[in-house]
């Protein structure tokens, strides 16, 4: 049966959703809850490619199987989560779609992945995401046709490379670029507008209301109190007090019974290679020098026409751990040959001593984790 809101799609589209809905099992479609619209969405997100849409779909109702997204509201985060992730949703804009504000350049990246585990976070996010789609699923007119979509202010003041290195933040604050890219699809990115200093009000203003728009993004709004920056509504980041780190060790990580010792001469550089077997693996790592920084990078090794090829995936940068052990994790996209390298090259006077562990955690495994 064809709904009111298909019979004004362009035959393309039309045939493209058929086609897909042809596709899909009978409890693929239970678990879409018979919502074309949906199906409709992953092909528009695919540019109506069925096959592609179909494999995007499968492994989306794989995936939010294993991390029982279906009861997902249920999940408590951890305080800290729950003071960071507050009021970041600003409002709709002029569409009715919700317009989160997240101010990346001043989000705690390392805090955030000091105070909390890996599968914590990723609940959380996709509790947010699903209150999202239940918001916006009520404010449709009809049960089973479109309802709007989401809009994403992300504020990259403060987020560089360069900021990093000099503060020391180390490889963390790729972390949030990595979600950033891995949830938008190329259809996404392409409907992405990017601005510098200037500019960026007008096209919010053209978007949103200005009574939805805080007044230090462009609109009116400020707290009942006066201050445009809207501290009572809106999320701004800001560091996260160590007392909610649940990853700093109270003892040094050189005292751990399950740590690998390597001394780095002066001038000189170790690789550690790592076979993962398996897509969408982790790996996961911490690591501390006795005394000063060390360089620390992530990369990828394949071979390409009979040469070898490195893909940088951390960017190689100087950690200081004197106060306390680095923990990161990175999430593979693909199997093959992963290096993690600490560098002491640029040292030309002093050996560095390094204490570290280096963990691969399977997909099946990471599953296993966010289910428990």
């Amino acid at each position: 049966m064809t709904t009111s809101w298909e019979s004004g799609l362009p035959v393309s589209e039309k045939e493209a959703l058929d086609q897909l809905k042809a596709r899909l099992s009978f409890d693929m479609i239970q678990e879409l809850h018979n919502d074309t619209y949906q199906m409709y969405l992953f092909l528009k997100d695919t540019n109506f490619d069925v096959s592609e849409a179909e494999t995007m779909l499968t492994q989306t109702l794989k995936w939010r199987k294993s991390i029982k997204a279906d009861t997902i509201e249920c999940f408590d985060p951890p305080e800290i989560l729950k003071i960071y992730t507050k009021n970041n949703r600003i409002g709709f804009d002029k569409r009715g779609a919700i317009v989160h504000y997240i101010p990346l350049g001043k989000v705690d990246v390392k805090g955030i992945t000091m105070s909390t585990k890996y599968p914590d976070l990723e609940k959380t996010l996709v509790q947010i995401l699903e209150e999202d789609i239940k918001i916006l699923k009520e404010k449709r007119p009809s049960p089973n046709g479109p309802f709007s979509h989401v809009t994403l202010i992300f504020n990259m003041e403060g987020l560089s490379f360069a900021n990093a290195t000099d503060k020391k933040v180390s490889a963390y604050f790729m972390i949030p670029c990595n979600i950033v890219k891995s949830c938008l699809s190329a259809a996404y990115v392409e409907r992405a507008k990017f601005f510098g200093s200037e500019g960026w009000k007008e096209q919010l203003l053209e978007v949103i209301d200005a009574d939805q728009l805080p007044t230090f993004l462009g609109g009116n709004r400020t707290d009942p109190d006066g201050n445009p920056l809207c501290i009572k509504s809106v999320m701004h980041g800001g560091k996260i007090d160590e007392k909610y780190y649940i990853h700093k060790s109270k003892n040094p990580l050189s005292n751990a019974s399950d740590v690998k010792k390597i001394v780095l001469a002066r001038a000189s550089f170790s690789e550690i290679e790592l076979e993962v077997e398996e897509d969408g693996s982790l790996i996961e790592w911490e690591f501390e020098t006795k005394t000063r920084d060390i360089g620390f990078g992530l990369f990828y090794k394949e071979i390409v026409d009979g040469e070898e090829k490195i893909i940088e995936l951390v960017p190689l940068v100087r950690i200081d751990t004197e106060d306390y052990s680095e923990t990161g994790v990175y999430k593979c996209q693909k199997a093959g040959t992963y290096v993690i390298l600490f560098d002491n090259s640029y040292s030309w006077l002093r050996s560095k001593e390094i204490f570290y562990r280096i963990k691969t955690i399977s997909h099946r495994e990471h599953e296993e984790q966010v289910q428990g």
